[in-house]
């Protein structure tokens, strides 16, 4: 098996496609940002809702401020760039040993930064498991559930429409809206932890927010592997 990333061999007892040298400073960015461990460097600010880096920010950076989020705030691992990118879009792509990875530094920074809550893991899109044979962020989901004990409730369902990522800014917001609903018969937990696996615009999860708090949800915050 070799590194998705730099495609070195993989060491002979490895669970996922990274290498050591791959793997490590990709956690280490991640316990980071979960406030697990300090900064190497000058940590840079970030925006206290979408949690991207600000850049001579005090407070909510620019989009935040006017975008509207019904998200509470927003907590990435990772920055979608660089060996982050490559490894999710081999996982995207269908190397799903990579979602134990992934769900290893979630767990840690569930525990310390949303300790007892529960997980709602964001729907996909109708057709997609069907089309795909596989969810993403469901695979995450189930291995934080089965193997480190978190509260998943799959609440949510999502309506049809055109793919994310085929559309701007402004027309992602409009394709969410209303899209999300709570499943019928669910129950909203009262303060749920949102989890995607990559944040571009934020219209997903604040879509997803809405419904919840639609239903009776008192915060939501969300958690996603990495943001672009």
């Amino acid at each position: 098996m070799r590194c998705v990333v730099c495609g070195l061999p993989v060491e002979p007892d490895g669970r996922y496609p990274l290498c050591a040298g791959c793997a490590g400073p990709l956690l280490d960015e991640a316990l980071v940002s979960a406030g697990l461990a300090p900064p190497s460097g000058r940590a840079s600010a970030r925006c206290p809702v979408c949690g991207k880096a600000a850049i001579s920010e005090i407070g909510p950076c620019m989009r935040c401020r006017t975008a509207g989020f019904r998200f509470d705030s927003a907590l990435p691992l990772l920055r979608y760039s660089g060996n982050a990118r490559a490894a999710l879009l081999s996982y995207k792509a269908g190397r799903t040993s990579l979602a134990s990875f992934f769900a290893g530094a979630l767990a840690a920074a569930l525990s310390e930064r949303f300790a007892g809550r529960t997980v709602v893991p964001v729907p996909p899109r109708p057709g997609k498991i069907r089309r795909d044979g596989w969810d993403q962020v469901e695979r995450v989901a189930g291995i934080l559930e089965r193997r480190h004990g978190i509260v998943v409730a799959r609440v949510l369902r999502r309506a049809g429409g055109p793919q994310q990522k085929s559309l701007g800014l402004e027309a992602r917001a409009a394709n969410m809206r209303g899209a999300v609903s709570l499943r019928r018969g669910a129950e909203a937990p009262l303060e749920p932890v949102l989890l995607d696996d990559v944040m571009t615009t934020g219209a997903t999860l604040s879509a997803c927010a809405d419904a919840l708090k639609a239903a009776g949800t008192a915060r939501v915050d969300a958690l996603v592997i990495a943001a672009d």
